[in-house]
């Protein structure tokens, strides 16, 4: 079993570790000044994607591991980051936080949400490549700008979407500047067709299998 889960367990230690460098040690700050600073606070994310892909879905179907993690999954969401929101929401109001705080705890939650569902995935026999696909996809759609285009789109208080976008620093760090408009929603529709070609792109253009499909069956459902 240990064998079988070997890549799983050491990437998902590897993804808890980086995860506690970005949260304790490396600066913990809504700004991002450096290229490096970026990437280096996706790596837990990436790392926890390939844990998920390797998991072994026969241990997991022997050991029942959906009946346990998806509750606690869904637990974490409801006690963790539903409260906690309400709080940091109520602090802004009353003077004793700021957005700051909101945001960076908004943040930690799209990780958690995409290591969340490919995980449901992968123990309902979702395949490696599956995983791979759909998380690379996501990971690329998370950083993409999309969400900087709808928040500007559904803000009352702005009368049209800014010429510069200076608040982006996750685009700003990989352009070299602020992006104009134009440049944004270039930059953006870049990423949404890098992510439908990771999504769609043919089988044998995108990687090798990594191991034989397992034949269907009533109760065990074609791994693909």
């Amino acid at each position: 079993m240990i064998r079988a889960n070997l890549v799983t367990l050491v990437m998902g230690v590897v993804a808890v570790a980086l995860a506690g460098l970005v949260r304790f040690v490396l600066p913990y700050e809504q700004d991002i000044t450096t290229l490096w600073g970026f990437l280096v606070k996706l790596t837990p994310q990436l790392a926890a994607i390939v844990a998920v892909a390797w998991l072994d879905v026969e241990t997991a179907r022997r050991l029942r591991l959906h009946l346990l993690v998806l509750p606690a999954l869904f637990l974490g969401f409801l006690l963790y980051f539903v409260p906690a929101t309400f709080i940091r929401a109520m602090d802004i109001e009353d003077g004793s936080g700021t957005f700051e705080d909101l945001y960076l705890h908004v943040v930690v939650f799209v990780p958690f949400l995409v290591v969340a569902l490919l995980l449901a995935y992968r123990l309902g026999g979702g395949s490696r490549e599956g995983v791979l696909r759909t998380g690379v996809a996501m990971s690329i759609l998370h950083v993409s700008g999309l969400e900087d285009l709808v928040a500007v789109s559904m803000n009352r208080r702005l009368d049209a979407i800014p010429e510069v976008w200076a608040w982006a620093d996750h685009i700003t760090v990989r352009l070299g500047h602020p992006a104009t408009k134009a440049e944004a929603y270039a930059f953006i529709a870049a990423h949404v067709v890098a992510a439908l070609l990771v999504l769609f792109l043919p089988r044998r253009l995108f990687r090798r299998r990594t191991a034989a499909t397992p034949p269907a069956t009533p109760d065990r459902p074609l791994d693909t």
